[in-house]
């Protein structure tokens, strides 16, 4: 049966799905055997008495259920490994058979009127922060000019009890900061502004225009020099990114800031050299750590590491750049971060030992590109073979994102010789790569397989224009990364359970080789394009405790079983065993 003819059994047909409560409901009416309904009906209870609270009142939505079902070890929840499993596999199943009748989930409100207009009008970034609020509240009914503190107060309630958004905080003071942005813009008809929050710390920064004039005028002079370096000085020259210059503008700013705070004169800061000597440093760094209770965070280490570049530029005495770099160190040490792989992709990574993610990861383009063939002229099946197109890539190439989304074809990626001996490569310059190591890969029959299909059939459904990205945007540009890294996250969370990032993409293709191969870290490297090998120990090289643990104990039963051998075919008295019963061993 078809989900339609599951729609239209047993009473209230038309009545949409918002809980588990009514989800366990409709499984009651589908014409599927007894006992299949029966384990679904019982997957559902026994998923809310997990993560809910045993009443069958969470919204039915896949992604919170599986993210929930996730923090649930075997242990934890009591059940095996493979009940487990199964129980997500049910849950599952379940919400693409009820899909088109979910109230919400993974059917998302679709915006209309007053709300859509608004919505259209605003950029990027501020669509992010409010799609929330606005669905919420077109779904409500309410009007944008009647917007007020008591629908924010509703719509976090909604976020908290509801969606189960875990960081709902965070999302409601955004909210309230870019509609406050919109009342300000005063563009958007008369929207009344919302009660701020109060802030979660003081504020300490100092504005640079409220900084002396010659500090003004270092900072800027500085910032330039980063950005054209001389090849004269006879120093090594490297171009920095815009990024890292950004970043040392931020630590100059906060280092200034922070001295202040901490009881520096900013008058006294006249010139760069007077706001990074050691004591305005160690004043900031004091400072820094008690707004962090103690800790010595990232930001510190960043801040001691580029004061030491800024003091040489600003040519300090030797003896304070030794202050300086005695300083650096010491603020290292003292450091509770490490680097390495982040808890949250440690946390991925580990799902590796799950056989069914591992399977699932590995075959993720091809599902994806099968679900697409089987629908060719939905909308959004054009897209989803790119998505598909894209992981293999990542999968087998290991690339970055940047690198990913600027494919050029017949440039960076192209067919070299003719068929039947012809092959595809791709080839990435230095100088478009992180760490200005060239990249080449040759593509394997099945993503080549991939890769024609998508350019033969599919490539033209999302670009009419001449483009010679190969993923290009509707008008003929570049995809743009973060739609790109969307689609990928969105595609994964839906099979998966679990939104993985282009660059996770990579950690995981890593990761799926060593554990494999524990100790071919070298090939990683080479691989991965790392041009210090300690870059890929630092971040891949991670315990194998599991593992080894693993080994030793498949050793123990092997060497048990070869024991039981030799006892059953020896009945010698001269052997210790022979007189140990046979139904003990």
């Amino acid at each position: 049966m078809t989900n339609s003819d599951h729609n239209k059994l047993g009473n209230g047909a038309s009545r949409p799905i918002s809980t588990l409560a009514d989800l366990r409901d409709y499984i009651a009416t589908c014409d599927l055997p007894a006992d299949t309904r029966s384990q679904l009906r019982s997957a559902i209870k026994r998923a809310d008495e997990l993560v809910g609270h045993g009443a069958l009142d969470l919204p039915a939505n896949l992604r919170l259920i599986l993210e929930r079902l996730e923090g649930w070890s075997p242990a934890m929840s009591g059940m095996s490994p493979g009940a487990l499993a199964n129980l997500k596999s049910r849950i599952r199943f379940v919400m693409r058979l009820a899909e088109p009748r979910l109230a919400n989930g993974t059917r998302r409100h679709k915006l209309d009127g007053a709300w859509r207009a608004l919505y259209e009008g605003l950029d990027m970034g501020a669509q992010r922060y409010l799609s929330r609020l606005f669905r919420l509240a077109d779904q409500q009914d309410w009007k944008p000019e009647e917007l007020s503190d008591a629908h924010v107060e509703r719509f976090a309630s909604h976020l908290r009890e509801t969606e189960l958004v875990s960081g709902w905080e965070a999302v409601v003071r955004n909210s309230i900061r870019e509609w406050n942005k919109l009342v300000e813009n005063g563009k958007h008809g008369a929207l009344k502004p919302l009660t701020a929050p109060p802030a979660k710390r003081t504020l300490y920064w100092i504005d640079v225009s409220a900084w002396p004039e010659g500090l003004r005028g270092d900072l800027h002079t500085f910032l330039a020099d980063l950005a054209k370096p001389s090849c004269f000085t006879g120093k090594p020259v490297r171009d920095l990114e815009t990024t890292t210059i950004e970043q040392y503008r931020y630590v100059v700013i906060t280092l200034v800031s922070a001295a202040v705070g901490n009881g520096a004169e900013l008058a006294g800061m006249k010139r760069l050299g007077d706001a990074v000597k050691p004591e305005n440093l160690n004043r900031a760094l004091m400072f820094l750590h008690e707004r962090a209770g103690g800790v010595v965070t990232t930001r510190m280490v960043q801040l001691a590491m580029r004061a030491r570049v800024i003091g040489a530029w600003c040519k300090l005495p030797n003896a304070e750049l030794d202050r300086l770099a005695e300083m650096f160190t010491n603020v290292k040490e003292q450091s509770s971060v490490r680097r390495g792989m982040t808890r949250k992709n440690r946390a991925l990574l580990d799902r590796l030992d799950d056989l069914r993610f591992n399977d699932l990861v590995h075959l993720l383009p091809q599902l994806l590109f099968s679900r697409a063939n089987a629908c060719p002229k939905a909308k959004w099946a054009a897209a989803m073979v790119r998505t598909a197109l894209a992981i293999e890539l990542l999968l087998t190439c290991s690339m970055r994102r940047e690198n990913l989304v600027t494919l050029e074809l017949d440039r960076s990626i192209r067919r070299i010789g003719k068929p039947p001996e012809d092959f595809w490569v791709v080839e990435i310059e230095a100088e478009h790569v992180k760490n200005d190591e060239p990249l080449r890969f040759t593509l394997p029959e099945p993503t080549v397989k991939l890769l024609e299909a998508y350019l033969d059939h599919w490539r033209l459904k999302l670009c009419t224009k001449s483009s010679p990205w190969l993923f290009p945007a509707a008008d003929g540009g570049c995809i743009d990364p973060r739609a790109m890294a969307h689609a990928i996250q969105t595609e994964s969370r839906r099979v998966l359970g679990v939104a993985v990032s282009p660059h996770q993409f990579r950690h995981l293709s890593a990761e799926c080789y060593l554990l494999e191969n524990p100790d071919a870290l070298y090939t990683i490297s080479q691989h991965l394009g790392h041009r210090d090998p300690n870059t890929t120990r630092t971040y891949y090289a991670r315990p194998k405790q599991r593992q080894a643990s693993r080994r030793y104990q498949e050793h123990v039963l092997q060497k048990r079983a070869q024991a039981e051998i030799r006892v059953r075919r020896g009945r010698r008295r001269t052997n210790p065993l022979s007189d140990v019963p046979e139904d003990v061993l």
